[in-house]
């Protein structure tokens, strides 16, 4: 993966991430949506963590504790 592919991949996911929190707040109980939120941040903390990101890494890690 590029950095270049990293940051069109960051983008999508924090779109979706908007997508989802707005969602969420009118349906707390959706575990499917929670799940998606979850393997989104996850995701994010993999890609940044790749690319040395510190500061991006810490921040999805922190959003992807239970």
């Amino acid at each position: 993966m590029t950095l270049n592919e990293f940051i069109i991949e960051a983008r999508e996911i924090l779109d979706q991430l908007d997508i989802d929190f707005v969602a969420l707040d009118s349906g707390p109980d959706n575990i499917g949506l929670v799940s998606n939120i979850f393997r989104g941040l996850h995701t994010l903390k993999g890609s940044s963590g790749f690319f040395d990101l510190k500061r991006l890494e810490k921040v999805s890690h922190a959003c992807n504790q239970p």
